[in-house]
């Protein structure tokens, strides 16, 4: 094997061995020495293998899935694709003592491009190596494309693939689908996916991504209906279960929500899903569930490569719920120690670190930590999300920060207006305590509230009358800064607006709508980066900007 598919040599080949015997790792380099790399990096575990990455460009990793202690290959896989730490072009192969189910090769974001299994011939690791570099290489202008998330060049690119009716045409219909979804073209996307499961009725992914052009096109139930289908004849498709997830969670259906998460959670352990499964098992009171599902996510991501807080301030107020305040306590001062650095983690761990010391009588100790809490909310609230604003309203009344408290629910309450789940969580974290009847009152009073002026603003556009429409959202949006809906909706009536002026006159009003919806759309992808009505007023905005 003197040179790759690309036409590089072996011998300028950099080629990274992952595992944690050395023994193993050696076998491997000579391996790979006998096939004429001979440029090999070796690391013994994720820190070693993510620094390998950062310092050299690697066009080949060869990986075990099991690491020892510390992050698995599929965490180092994560974080070294999420990271963008590795080429789209360079393939990711593990190389493991035992075949590898599907669904954990299935089990994160990011797929590796295949596995060998231990041991294996030299022969047999050239053939792999070979088969693989050249599908990623055939397949490099799509996949840079698609990393750079250029669509457009996608389109392009797409195309190419789709007309050469070969093996790689399917790739081509795969690629082209995903852009279109992006770039909001939705029924060209449904379209798409039809022409490959013209190809072949049984694939997967063409399947979910019909599924979801038609959610995008807002048929909800022939949405649903297609990915029950697909459930049903491949149970194991994890992605499905997750849009059906998705479907639920719109429509405010808890039970069949919290149905869907656990058996996701259950096909595909990993702490992601385990955290969702968990935080929405605490929304609904479900404790029981809760507590089970946040102690393996904590368990998964105790040797995370980048550990995150939410899962252990989510257990320690499942703890709470369950009577536990001591092991409560405990957590929340660990994950105080643990994350100092980190603002928000700090916020949430001392809130409900405050209902542990209120529930074990330190009401000196809850109160001083409610302290520092209502100090640093002003700094950190606005990064906050909904559910962990409901985790500090929860804490403010039971330590009796009603005000406080008042004030978060008021706000999740108004910003979410039609998200009935998230509203059932809102009076969820009221009850029982002193403010319970006041929040009550105030959730459906902020949903009136936000429903009447939703409807006077489409009056408003019904009746044309442009300004008027542009008022009342604003007014709207002061009301509730975070609320999706009145985002969505200004931001197009500011495009509509910039349609609308003409002319040398109209050049300064043109750019301020035009200022004013980019503005808009910056924070609706910030908060629904892929949300289907974000991609329509991308697509949108891109249409009015071309035209001005």
């Amino acid at each position: 094997m003197n040179t790759t598919s690309a036409g590089k040599p072996t011998s300028a080949f950099k080629v990274l061995v992952i595992d944690d015997q050395q023994q193993v790792r050696q076998i491997i380099r000579e391996s790979l020495f006998r096939l004429g790399f001979r440029h090999v990096l070796m690391a013994a575990n994720a820190a070693e293998a993510l620094k390998a990455l950062r310092a050299d460009k690697v066009d080949l990793v060869l990986s075990d899935y099991n690491l020892g202690e510390g992050p698995d290959g599929q965490q180092l896989l994560e974080a070294a694709r999420g990271g963008r730490l590795l080429s789209p072009v360079a393939p990711w192969i593990y190389i493991t003592a035992n075949a590898l189910r599907a669904d954990i090769l299935a089990a994160g974001d990011f797929m590796p491009d295949g596995y060998i299994v231990k041991p294996f011939t030299d022969q047999l690791l050239s053939r792999y190596i070979e088969g693989l570099s050249a599908r990623k290489q055939a397949l490099a202008p799509l996949l840079l494309a698609s990393d750079a998330q250029q669509w457009e060049k996608v389109l392009v690119e797409a195309e190419t693939y789709i007309k050469r009716g070969d093996a790689l045409s399917v790739e081509g219909l795969k690629h082209k689908a995903q852009a279109l979804m992006r770039l909001a073209r939705f029924d060209e996307a449904q379209a798409c996916y039809g022409r490959a499961l013209d190809l072949n009725s049984e694939l997967a992914w063409a399947r979910l991504g019909h599924a979801q052009a038609l959610r995008a096109q807002g048929k909800l139930d022939a949405a649903r209906s297609a990915l029950e289908q697909l459930t049903k004849s491949q149970p194991s498709f994890a992605s499905a279960y997750d849009t059906l997830l998705e479907i639920a969670e719109d429509l405010g259906d808890q039970q069949t929500a919290l149905d869907t998460a656990r058996t996701v959670a259950d096909l595909v352990p990993n702490a992601k899903r385990k955290i969702r499964l968990g935080s929405m098992a605490l929304a609904a009171g479900e404790t029981e569930l809760a507590l089970k599902s946040l102690e393996q996510a904590v368990a998964k991501n105790r040797h995370a490569v980048s550990p995150t807080h939410q899962e252990s301030v989510l257990l320690a107020q499942a703890l709470l719920d369950s009577g536990d305040a001591n092991r409560a306590a405990a957590l929340t001062a660990d994950v105080v120690k643990r994350f100092a650095g980190q603002s928000d983690a700090l916020l949430l761990a001392k809130a409900v670190g405050a209902q542990a010391q209120q529930r074990l009588g330190n009401e000196a100790a809850a109160a001083a930590l409610m302290d520092e809490v209502a100090q640093d909310l002003a700094r950190a609230g606005a990064q906050l999300d909904e559910q962990h604003k409901l985790l500090l309203a929860k804490s403010a009344l039971a330590t009796g920060r009603n005000e406080l408290g008042q004030q978060l629910i008021g706000e999740v309450a108004r910003n979410n207006s039609d998200r009935p789940l998230l509203l059932a969580s809102a009076l969820r974290a009221a009850a029982g305590t002193a403010a319970e009847a006041e929040c009550r009152a105030l959730i459906e009073r902020a949903n009136e509230e936000m429903s009447a002026a939703l409807a006077e603003l489409q009056r408003a556009k019904r009746s044309g009358d442009l300004a008027a429409a542009l008022e009342i959202g604003e007014q709207a949006l002061q009301l509730s800064p975070q609320n999706f809906n009145v985002l969505i909706e200004l931001c197009t009536l500011h495009l509509i607006a910039m349609g609308r002026q003409q002319g040398e006159a109209g050049q300064g009003l043109r750019e301020q709508h035009r200022e004013r919806a980019r503005e808009l759309l910056t924070r609706l992808e910030q908060s629904h980066p892929n949300h289907d009505r974000v991609a329509a007023a991308r697509k949108f905005f891109r249409e009015r900007a071309g035209q001005s």
